[in-house]
């Protein structure tokens, strides 16, 4: 399939004033746009909004990872091949525009970061740490060691070495705190205009950074000996005072139904009419039938907002590599929970997340608390971030897969705790479901693909990402140095 662009209007835009200063992505490119006179108000705007552009549906291949954690798959109106979502194949093309996006995007951040050290506008400072943190992390958990510390450098460091990824995690974590740091500080204040997230409220910045960083923690979970380093960075957190996120960390920069201007996810599935993308994203990308059958097991409202009926008022979705999948408008596609309206918000983070991560940290005995206020919490704000009603209904049914109290230890906790973070990410964060899959294997019944395309014969879900052609052909001894890498058995750093 042909992929869509999302937003690429606001993408051009955000890359073409990234910058301010070039990295090692395009060192010999001249940049005619290159806004060496932008203010950290003007830079961290646009890339917010870039940023909040690629947290679900791109750039490629983050939609690959709705099929692969069973919330989409291929209509059978598209003839199944070698290199599809269900094939699990990878070339150093694969994930090449995702590297590139991320890198100048970050570059965004630096900029912002070190003009607004010189300006004295701390506020800015903290802003561009904790989206620096949030990218880096995101960049770590598909390829582990990735250039860091030098990335920005310009003619300083043409090709920037390969930092080890557990170390750049620690750095994020001393980041994420020094931003909540100085989001403390009254000096840091800034215009509610140029903060297309929170409106300039230092306390939803701080409970950003700060479950940014439990999510951090959260990952190293099953490291051996790293429990007395996850039980100290979280006292810290606590020690900060700001507490988590309670609402969704949501960017809108004033989307609107114009080119370039819709909301990332409307606008990969509905045209500038308000209709279904015609032989696109709405056509190709149809409902799992494994999320629907687990929806309709543990009599869940949220079903009817995540997904669409057919014409016959029914759900039907498609299997992943299935050779007789039902084509086009035979199957669900998305509801209208996650397809609200074409100005609706981004999520960057989502409450429901915040609280899942905190129940998952007090099972394990990193945060004190109560883990099944948290977890209940977070289920409420799953049904009330896709419009559900029936919350309180849906935890006290007589179901292991929903109530708290119908389940003890903590294996089965964390399994009910994973398995509705994963309904809470659906069509909202699917990296966050590939992380948790790959971290804890759960939840354990996400189908493998069944395509007969598969390479091996044998694939399961990729445990990361290929190093992009372009590191090969401009970073090739600092790549090189990274080895062979298998797709299936090279793991990131937290996912042992």
């Amino acid at each position: 399939m042909k992929k869509l662009s999302v937003l690429i209007g606001i993408i051009i835009a955000g890359i073409s004033m990234s910058g301010c200063g070039k990295t090692y992505l395009d060192i010999n490119t001249p940049n005619p746009n290159s806004a060496t006179g932008a203010t950290p108000e003007l830079v961290i705007t646009n890339a917010i909004t870039v940023s909040a552009s690629f947290q679900v549906v791109g750039p490629a291949p983050t939609d690959f990872l709705n099929g692969w954690m069973g919330y989409w798959a291929p209509s059978g109106s598209y003839a199944p091949n070698n290199t599809d979502v269900a094939s699990y194949y990878q070339t150093n093309n694969f994930a090449n525009g995702m590297w590139t996006t991320y890198y100048r995007n970050l570059e965004d951040y630096y900029y912002v970061e070190t003009t607004a050290k010189k300006q004295s506008k701390p506020f800015y400072v903290a802003m561009a740490k904790t989206m620096k943190s949030l990218l880096f992390g995101q960049l770590v958990d598909m390829f582990n060691n990735v250039p860091y510390a030098d990335a920005f450098q310009g003619t300083i460091v043409i090709q920037p070495t390969y930092e080890d990824g557990q170390k750049i995690y620690e750095d994020l974590s001393n980041q994420l705190d020094s931003a909540a740091n100085i989001m403390l500080t009254p000096a840091a204040v800034a215009s509610a205009s140029s903060d297309i997230m929170f409106n300039g409220d230092n306390a939803s910045w701080i409970q950003f950074a700060n479950t940014l960083r439990l999510r951090l923690l959260m990952r190293q979970s099953q490291l051996a000996g790293r429990d007395v380093y996850i039980k100290a960075e979280i006292a810290k957190i606590v020690a900060n005072g700001g507490g988590f996120l309670t609402k969704d960390a949501a960017v809108n920069p004033g989307y609107a139904n114009n080119a370039g201007q819709q909301s990332p996810l409307w606008g990969f599935f509905r045209t500038l009419t308000n209709l279904p993308t015609s032989g696109g994203s709405a056509d190709y990308w149809r409902a799992a039938a494994y999320s629907i059958s687990t929806l309709k097991a543990y009599n869940d409202p949220r079903l009817g907002k995540i997904y669409d009926t057919i014409g016959s008022g029914t759900y039907v979705g498609n299997i992943l590599g299935s050779q007789s999948n039902i084509p086009g408008e035979g199957t669900s596609s998305l509801g209208k929970g996650l397809l609200k309206a074409v100005s609706q918000n981004a999520v960057m983070l989502s409450a429901a997340e915040s609280y899942f991560l905190q129940a998952e940290a007090i099972v394990r005995g990193y945060l004190p608390g109560n883990a099944q206020t948290a977890y209940e919490a977070g289920v409420t704000a799953s049904f009330a971030y896709l419009g559900a009603a029936g919350a309180s209904t849906y935890l006290t049914q007589n179901n292991a897969n929903t109530n708290w109290t119908k389940v003890s230890g903590i294996t089965a906790q964390i399994a009910l705790i994973i398995r509705q973070k994963w309904i809470a990410e659906n069509g909202v964060l699917p990296m966050e479901a590939y992380a948790d899959y790959r971290r804890l294997q759960l939840p354990a019944d996400i189908p493998i693909s069944i395509s007969p395309y598969r390479n091996p014969p044998t694939a399961q879900v990729p445990v990361r990402f290929l190093y992009p052609t372009s590191e090969y052909n401009t970073n090739a001894a600092n790549v090189n140095a990274q080895g062979t890498i298998d797709i299936y058995s090279n793991k990131v750093f937290w996912n042992k």
